[in-house]
This record gives structure tokens, C-alpha cells and sequence, in this order.
């Protein structure tokens, strides 16, 4: 089974070195995340890419928080609070559900998470009925290749494995992208 991220190292998620590498709130923007939406982090972590979201879709938006670990849940509400943001919701998950309403969600992000899932197509798929017509997820993830950092190479996704899973997930691919020689974003709709 793969590992989860060891919540004792959550404050490295925040780091100077990772905004500036991945630059947040330019590349939800870049991706299409306005205001009004409704932008579901499901693997939130401690909020990286929660908090610009809330940001970007301002009051009349909403940001869903979503975690296995409480703990990261914890750090994403204190940091909404520092913010002096009232549009992000909290939701608990677990190994089989993702509580957010079917057709919800504007965009659905899986950023760095989705190598800790066993059974991938099946959590992609629980994922995308979350979706409104239309919208779109995005899944970030590290490709089978080694690097300094990240989880061991055993666990990673290459985007050949991610594609299959999402096709088997009623998914297809709109945009591509790579991020770093170890990292890649993929865009991804619903098969109509």
C-alpha cells in the first residue's frame, strides 16, 4: 500500500521554496479558477493551493478542504482564519468517500495526492461525479522518475499510468503540462 505523508513535515508544504516553484494562485488562474466558482482540493494538505483558491473565488465562490488527516484539516482552518477567509469548508474524507455533493464542484484538484491511493481509477471516478457540466479536474502529480524530493519511486504515477486510469474513470484529457523534470499537471473533463 502506498504511504501517506507524514503530517510532522506539513510546514515544508508551505514553503518559500515550493510558492516560488509552483506559483499557486498564477497557475489556478492560468487554469481558469474565477471568481464565483465553487473549487473542491480534495488532498488539501495543509491549504497550498486551498487558501489562493479561496482567494481567487472570493466571497460569492467556495473552496472545499478535503482531507484524510485531520491534522492537515486543522492547520487549512487556522490559515483561512489568518487570512480572514469565510468561503473555505472544512470535509473530513476517508479511504471510500469524498463527501461533496455530485455536480458540485467548478474544478476539482488532486495536487500530489493521488500516488497515496490504492485504487486509483475507482477514487478518480468517486472524484469526477463531484464535477458540474463542464467543469474540470486537474491532477498534479510526480512521474515515475527519481528526485530529491517527493515520495519513493515505487509510489509514483508516470502520465501514461494516469491516463489509463482516468480513461478508466470516464475521464479524458484536455491539457497537459510539464511543472518540473520530476512533476506534471494534467487537465481532465468528462466524457460526454
Amino acid at each position: 500500500m502506498p504511504q501517506r505523508f507524514d503530517t510532522r513535515k506539513r510546514q515544508h508544504l508551505l514553503s518559500d521554496e515550493r510558492q516560488a516553484a509552483l506559483q499557486p494562485e498564477k497557475l489556478l488562474r492560468e487554469l481558469g479558477l474565477s471568481e464565483g466558482m465553487t473549487f473542491a482540493d480534495i488532498g488539501c494538505g495543509p491549504g497550498f493551493f486551498t487558501i489562493p483558491a479561496a482567494q481567487i473565488v472570493g466571497p460569492k465562490g467556495q473552496a472545499l478542504a478535503a482531507d484524510i488527516q485531520g491534522e492537515m484539516l486543522s492547520t487549512v482552518r487556522s490559515r483561512a482564519l489568518e487570512h480572514g477567509l469565510n468561503n473555505v469548508r472544512i470535509v473530513k474524507t476517508n479511504d471510500r468517500e469524498i463527501p461533496i455533493a455530485a455536480g458540485s464542484c467548478d474544478y476539482v484538484l488532486l495536487a500530489f495526492m493521488l500516488h497515496e491511493i490504492e485504487h486509483r481509477a475507482s477514487f478518480l471516478h468517486r472524484a469526477a461525479r463531484t464535477l458540474k457540466p463542464g467543469g474540470r479536474m486537474i491532477v498534479i502529480e510526480w512521474d515515475k522518475v527519481e528526485g530529491p524530493i517527493g515520495p519513493p519511486l515505487e509510489d509514483r504515477i508516470t502520465p501514461e499510468e494516469l491516463a489509463a486510469d482516468a480513461q478508466a474513470a470516464g475521464l479524458r484529457m484536455v491539457e497537459e503540462r510539464e511543472l518540473a523534470s520530476d512533476q506534471y499537471l494534467r487537465v481532465f473533463a468528462q466524457r460526454s
